[in-house]
């Protein structure tokens, strides 16, 4: 496990208690990412589904809906799913040895926490069979618009568009859609932006409100610029893709 995949492993195990409650705008994603696979494929019907990042089962449960007959999950942090019977496969996506095979390839907000996406969107799409999908979301750069105006540096490492991800599959796979979801939320103020960040995992402020005063001061630019009559505002801008492949 390298330095960035063993961060990540403990920020989401300190967060693994809050993450399926405060996980709003992910299990939205995930709903939406279910929805753009249904409509593309709407007569797919696949008995071998692999799922990467499976998190607290936003996507699993959907995916559940297909009645598959064979179900893998892959995730770096989270436990088995409670009720849910699968193929569990704990580690690294980047190592963990996958089936072949697979109808379904799906994985939601997790290719932005990988250090190197193109790697992993070949092992994924290796794993696919000769007309096998894929469905797969992440965050695209504009993610989080609001902390950086303000200056944050904490940023997941992998940040791609829609069309970047369709770049980067191998040859012989179609795209049926890609693009992005804009999802802004609302809180009460920018402390509860805070408390949502830490609660999902996600450090959107890392290393620049350690010291109590640049967290006030961070808390004040933020309500100063994004306060309105329904609270603070936070962006979670979402890339996706669909695509088949060619066999």
């Amino acid at each position: 496990m390298n330095a960035l995949t063993g961060r990540v492993a403990r920020s989401f195990a300190r967060s693994a208690e809050t993450y399926d409650r405060a996980s709003l705008a992910q299990r939205r994603i995930a709903a939406q990412l279910f929805t753009a696979y249904r409509h593309a494929a709407p007569d797919h019907h696949p008995e071998n589904v692999l799922e990467a990042g499976y998190g607290s089962g936003h996507l699993t449960r959907h995916l559940l809906n297909l009645a598959p007959r064979r179900l893998w999950l892959n995730d770096l942090a989270a436990p088995g799913l409670a009720g849910i019977k699968a193929d569990y496969l704990p580690g690294d996506i980047a190592q963990v040895v996958l089936p072949d095979g697979v109808d379904l390839v799906a994985s939601a907000s997790m290719i932005q926490w990988v250090a190197d996406p193109a790697q992993v969107i070949t092992r994924l799409c290796a794993t696919a069979d000769a007309r096998g999908w894929l469905a797969l979301s992440g965050f695209a750069p504009g993610h989080f618009p609001e902390l950086q105006a303000l200056g944050s540096r904490g940023a997941a490492p992998s940040y791609l568009t829609g069309a970047q991800m369709a770049a980067l599959l191998p040859p012989g796979w179609r795209v049926h859609g890609a693009g992005e979801w804009r999802m802004p939320l609302q809180f009460p103020g920018a402390q509860e932006v805070l408390r949502h960040l830490r609660a999902t995992g996600v450090n959107g402020c890392a290393g620049q409100i350690r010291a109590p005063g640049a967290l006030r001061d961070f808390m004040a630019r933020y309500e100063m610029r994004y306060r309105t009559p329904k609270g603070v505002s936070l962006t979670y801008v979402a890339s996706w893709l669909v695509a088949e492949r060619q066999g």
